[in-house]
């Protein structure tokens, strides 16, 4: 969802028919050995056995959206903004994990540039992205089978009168399954320096927790310190861009965006760099959890269930080199989110010295989209999992952790079993 270009109509047929084609080609599904194939080759996501394009979807926002049909849920507009803070409330999303795109690579091109950035909100299961004057709301949730699912919301001035929904919106595939989404209905987050319009000028398609900093938010308001690190976040031009190969991180330690661009009609003045550093971490993860049991369902199988797992360790987690800090409260938010231990230890703990997170597992594994996969991964991984943290896997992953990080992983999910996958338990 953040960053998602914008293809014409033929591009979008394109995609259609070659999906259509790859579920020509499949055919009945074999009961044979998987099919070998590479993390990011195509998969036939409109077979029976995912059914992404049917109509029968299970995630937070088509909850809602019967909710609404029922008459049982409201949205409420307020001037300018329209259905936009209703919607974080009724999803529970925090207005501090704002975040601030400039870069012309959505869908409002017209609308964003670095003056009027497109406003991202999140957390665990739900997206919600907004710029002023915008006609629609886009959201993306998350189905635990289908993957991501995306939808658009009128604003009150474009619905004609007409009561709020929701609605889903296939054209977003065009952007959201391919390379960048290891060819599932996923999300994705991109880095990109651009001119003073906005537009693209280098950069790179997919940011992930293991993108070192210098490499990331191009396109970007950051707010916060990366410490002594540097980042190409707020350059508004290719003026900005020549002065950071000059002077690398001359914009990195920003508190403040005023200087460079008026907020006052958004929610937030922030766009902090903590959130951001959790966003790229947890939009991959999730794309490697839905890649995992859109495989195991289509009878393929690549090398997904051993990154996801070096994923979930943070095997390659971007190291930091100091302390880093973000300006909106969104940390204490983020670690106030459960589960937790009886002493209040939790892997939602962060660290921001040395590492985004304090533990050595992501909060990923507490995920309803991992707790439904296929009960074949789900055991495979859990035990895997079990046998690093007890330390009998003597492969390069099981030696990854020490011992006292492999204790500490071990306590904090024995205490929270109750919010695993049975598979994810420790055996009696």
């Amino acid at each position: 969802m953040a960053g998602c270009q914008l293809w014409g109509p033929k591009v979008l047929d394109r995609q259609i028919r070659v999906g259509s084609l790859l579920l020509l080609l499949a055919g009945s599904l074999s009961a044979d050995e998987p099919k070998a194939v590479k993390i990011d080759d195509p998969l036939p996501y409109g077979h029976s056995a995912i059914d992404y394009l049917g109509q029968a979807t299970s995630d937070r926002i088509a909850d809602v959206n019967r909710r609404l049909v029922a008459g049982s849920v409201q949205l409420t507009a307020v001037p300018d903004r329209g259905y936009l803070d209703s919607v974080l409330k009724q999803f529970e999303v925090p207005v501090s994990s704002q975040l601030l795109v400039y870069s012309k690579t959505a869908v409002n091109q017209r609308l964003i540039s670095p003056r009027t950035p497109r406003a991202l909100y999140f957390n665990d299961s739900v997206y919600v992205a907004w710029v002023p004057g915008t006609a629609e709301l886009e959201l993306a949730a998350i189905d635990p089978l289908k993957g991501g699912m995306f939808y658009v919301l009128k604003q009150p001035s474009a619905a004609g009168g007409q009561p709020p929904r929701f609605e889903r919106r296939q054209s977003c595939l065009a952007c959201h399954i391919g390379r960048t989404t290891l060819s599932v209905p996923g999300f994705m987050v991109r880095s990109f320096q651009v001119d003073q319009t906005g537009k693209p000028l280098h950069g790179y398609s997919r940011m992930t927790g293991v993108m070192p900093l210098e490499k990331r938010w191009g396109g970007w308001f950051v707010t916060g310190s990366p410490g002594d690190q540097v980042h190409v976040g707020n350059l508004v031009s290719s003026q900005d861009n020549a002065q950071h190969k000059k002077v690398p991180g001359f914009r990195s330690q920003l508190k403040r965006l005023n200087s460079l661009v008026d907020l006052s009609g958004y929610l937030s003045c922030h766009s902090d760099l903590v959130a951001h550093l959790v966003l790229d971490h947890q939009l991959h993860g999730q794309n490697l959890i839905f890649r995992v049991g859109y495989e195991h369902r289509l009878n393929r199988r690549s090398d997904v269930q051993e990154q996801l797992l070096r994923y979930l360790l943070l095997v390659d987690a971007a190291p930091l080199s100091g302390p880093v800090s973000g300006t909106s409260g969104f940390a204490t938010w983020f670690q106030r989110q459960g589960p937790r231990t009886t002493d209040g230890t939790s892997l939602r703990q962060l660290d921001l010295k040395r590492r985004l997170f304090r533990h050595r597992l992501s909060y990923l594994v507490y995920s309803p989209a991992l707790a439904s996969l296929p009960g074949v991964p789900r055991r495979r991984l859990g035990r895997r999992l079990w046998k690093i943290l007890d330390g009998h896997d003597t492969t390069p992953l099981g030696k990854s952790l020490n011992v006292a990080e492999r204790a500490a992983v071990a306590g904090i999910l024995q205490a929270t079993a109750d919010r695993l996958p049975k598979e994810w338990r420790r055996s009696p």
